[in-house]
């Protein structure tokens, strides 16, 4: 459900429903890719979805601005412009790391596990924006992904000055463990306004 100090007006309840159902188709099609490529089962559940304005980011999980997390970061541009990026705290992401390689890990990551961080990053993120294009008849597209490790509040300087954010809250659910994650999606140049609009297309289409 949308925060209503964050939402700025234009994301309505039939707007958010129809948002959420393309969040969901898109992280449906990154959990049946990630379960072709990986031996452990894995769901992807999505309990909410806000709206933002730029500097209105809600609290992510239980993390402060001056906690560090491990993030995989997608920059995308076409009709919508912007970046993607999917973060954990350190330690939930080496959490997942073990169930994808069937190992247990420490809190810290070489280089062969960054890099399949990276590819679950790539999976879900490509799998929510493709869902947005795809619905919407759009095309996108994609930097190659980029994983690093820093403060939250230097994420969120660096990418929301000027932006519209959508934070997608995520669990990721395998072998009886459920790991958090979140995606944000910072919409550059009108970019949300751009989904918005598709999205009322969509809406108009089905009364008619």
């Amino acid at each position: 459900m949308a925060d209503p100090a964050c939402s700025g007006g234009p994301m309505d309840e039939r707007r958010l429903d129809l948002l959420r159902e393309l969040v969901n188709i898109g992280v449906g099609r990154a959990a049946d890719m990630l379960n072709q490529i990986t031996s452990a089962h894995i769901d992807l559940l999505v309990p909410e979805i806000i709206v933002c304005e730029s500097g209105c980011i809600p609290t992510i999980g239980n993390l402060s601005p001056t906690d560090p997390v491990a993030a995989v970061k997608l920059s995308f541009t076409g009709l919508f412009s912007g970046a993607a990026a999917l973060l954990f705290p350190p330690s939930s992401a080496a959490q997942l790391v073990s169930i994808l390689v069937g190992e247990e890990q420490g809190p810290g990551m070489d280089s062969l596990r960054i890099g399949a961080l990276q590819e679950v990053g790539n999976i879900v993120l490509n799998g929510v924006m493709g869902s947005f294009a795809n619905v919407l008849g759009e095309h996108l597209e994609y930097m190659p992904p980029d994983y690093f490790e820093d403060r939250l509040e230097r994420l969120l300087a660096e990418e929301q000055d000027g932006c519209r954010v959508l934070l997608v809250r995520t669990n990721f659910v395998a072998a009886v463990r459920s790991i958090e994650g979140d995606i944000l999606i910072f919409f550059r140049l009108g970019g949300f306004d751009s989904l918005v609009a598709g999205i009322d297309r969509l809406l108009a289409e089905s009364l008619g």
